[in-house]
């Protein structure tokens, strides 16, 4: 086992979606899984997450469709990005439902169907304002028509996105009110739009008219708010723990430069602590001289520029810390910072920090 790795704490996240599902009611929940739930281990995540009641998955690509599958993950699973022409035969063979959003890519679809002889799973996208992926308003029930009129398709549901659930009420209320413009218009052609879709983490939080059918949960599950501007109205907790280890202490005299660049040089006789992990593994090299960790229950600055493979923390000149200490980089648990605080730090938000941890680390899932 690597000294640096990332503990999954598994009872706090079926804690936060047990706080998501008493959230949203009735609505079913439709967890986002993509980027291997960022970063925490999308095969042990979903196979908790459908213990914990969850209906359905979201992912980015066909291949972690196909990884999900692979690894006996029988619940829907729904591709939020269209793909290439070459995926869909495997996607529709799988079982995955994907987004469409243009006559082109649904019949591909419909072309692919015919070949596989299975009907084709698709969510319609409107796009409401987010200027992503998405059908413009006045396109959205003439393509639930031509898909619920081809019985090589199924049109399993409707969907948008929001742009700004987080920060803007009023713009997200319109993009609402256009959503519901485009399900009445589709009811009105004679087509069912199957389950009705919208709301990401903040939507789901701040407007519960955009919860409909169905909603798509990401960075919550994982216990971050989406964005510092705005205050969580459920609990959640943290879920990962990045740790590694102190590998090499030593005892250096003031002015003795630290790392690349010798950005740091020791203001005084000190003990210098080097840690098995850097920005390979997903510490940003943008927390040299910035960040700061925790060992045996005490915070420690970050000297010196974040390496590849090590880092430095300066320990003091009379520290109580041992070789091979455990050395938390972020985690729930303080004093250690959480992803939050790093993210601050970098200048980004929390779904950076825990998607960038590397695929070198290993991801141990604790607890039942």
């Amino acid at each position: 086992m690597r000294a640096t790795r990332a503990l999954i704490h598994l009872d706090r996240f079926i804690r936060n979606i047990d706080s998501i599902r008493a959230c949203v009611g009735r609505s079913r929940i439709c967890l986002a899984v993509k980027a291997d739930a960022y970063g925490h281990g999308a095969v042990e995540i979903a196979k908790s997450a459908v213990e914990a009641g969850v209906s359905q998955f979201a992912v980015a690509t066909c291949d972690e469709a196909l990884e999900l599958r692979e690894c006996g993950i029988a619940a829907p699973i729904l591709l939020l990005n269209p793909p290439v022409v070459g995926e869909i035969p495997t996607i529709i063979e799988r079982g995955v439902g994907c987004v469409v959003a243009d006559r082109r890519l649904i019949d591909a679809f419909s072309d692919a169907a015919k070949r596989v002889g299975s009907p084709a799973r698709l969510h319609l996208a409107v796009d409401t304002g987010m200027g992503r992926i998405g059908c413009s308003t006045d396109r959205a029930s003439a393509l639930g028509r031509l898909i619920a009129s081809d019985r090589r398709l199924r049109l399993e549901g409707v969907c948008t996105h929001f742009a700004a659930s987080d920060t803007d009420d009023e713009y997200t209320r319109e993009q609402i009110r256009r959503f519901d413009r485009c399900i009445a218009e589709i009811r009105a052609v004679g087509v069912d739009p199957g389950v009705v879709h919208a709301a990401n983490s903040a939507g789901l939080l701040r407007h519960k008219a955009g919860r409909y059918d169905m909603v798509r949960p990401g960075i919550i599950a994982y216990g971050y708010r989406p964005s510092r501007a705005m205050e969580l109205s459920i609990e959640v907790a943290p879920v990962m723990e990045f740790v590694s280890k102190l590998v090499f202490i030593k005892r250096v005299p003031a002015g003795t430069p630290i790392s690349y660049g010798m950005t740091f040089r020791a203001d005084r006789e000190t003990v210098i602590g080097t840690v098995a992990a850097g920005y390979g593994d997903g510490y940003n090299r943008l927390l040299s001289n910035r960040g700061s960790v925790a060992v045996r229950g005490k915070r420690y600055p970050v000297v010196g520029t974040v390496c590849m493979d090590q880092f430095m923390i300066d320990l003091g000149p009379d520290p109580d810390v041992s070789l091979y200490d455990d050395v938390v980089m972020f985690g729930p648990f303080p004093p250690a910072p959480d992803a939050e605080e790093i993210a601050g730090m970098c200048g980004t938000i929390a779904y950076e920090i825990t998607c960038g941890i590397g695929k070198r680390v290993p991801r141990i899932h604790l607890g039942d």
